[in-house]
């Protein structure tokens, strides 16, 4: 689609093929070729981060080793950097706010481990009870308690008053690398499409 808008913009008589007779006007076919492999360019580009998000997995196993710097190099507002001392292997833990493209700022945590198998091993129960269905939000139940209230959503009806109920902020989890990645939706799709728009920003395919 982005292929044939461009094709219609650019007519015959841009590149030169019509009544190409003085030399001035030679110099537009070049200009309008230049034009047009930019703009096929960045065609390209964006259909190769749509396909990446659209084929995003929730398990991913890569051996690039992630930081919270690469995030940094997108944009990504730190928040809050975690204790981890009680959470067994990780390097280091952060949560924070990035903006997918055609929506509003949306709330990420990440944890860092060693390695993919360790993120696999160590990271997959508490990223359960920290996303979902299954997530557990109070601090009788919940196994590591730092950053605890940054996992709650708090929803209010209209009527209620102030008091409302407490869902879980991350709809979801992935694993991708090294990295445990919660993402905030209403319910696991939408908090996995978040979790693909980051990571096709963070780590984009590129195409051969």
């Amino acid at each position: 689609m982005c292929t044939d808008i461009m094709l219609s913009k650019i007519t015959l008589k841009n590149f030169g093929i019509i009544s190409p007779l003085h030399s001035t006007r030679r110099i537009l076919p070049l200009t309008a070729l230049a034009l047009f492999a930019v703009a096929l360019t960045a065609c390209g580009s964006g259909d190769d981060s749509e396909s990446q998000i659209n084929d995003f997995a929730k398990i991913t196993p890569t051996e690039k080793i992630f930081s919270i710097e690469d995030f940094q190099k997108i944009r990504f507002k730190t928040s809050n950097e975690y204790d981890v001392e009680e959470l067994t292997g990780v390097i280091s833990a952060w949560n924070g706010f990035w903006t997918p493209s055609g929506t509003v700022a949306k709330e990420f945590e990440m944890r860092f481990y060693p390695s993919h198998t360790d993120a696999i091993e160590l990271g997959t129960s508490l990223a359960l009870e920290a996303s979902g269905e299954t997530a557990l939000l109070d601090e009788e139940d919940a196994t590591w308690l730092e950053g605890l209230k940054d996992r709650r959503a708090y929803f209010s009806a209209p009527s209620s008053h102030g008091s409302g109920t407490i869902q879980p902020m991350y709809g979801s989890y992935a694993i991708y690398g090294n990295m445990v990645l919660l993402c905030e939706g209403a319910n696991e799709e939408q908090a996995l499409e978040h979790c693909a728009a980051i990571m096709a920003a963070v780590d984009p395919i590129v195409a051969e």
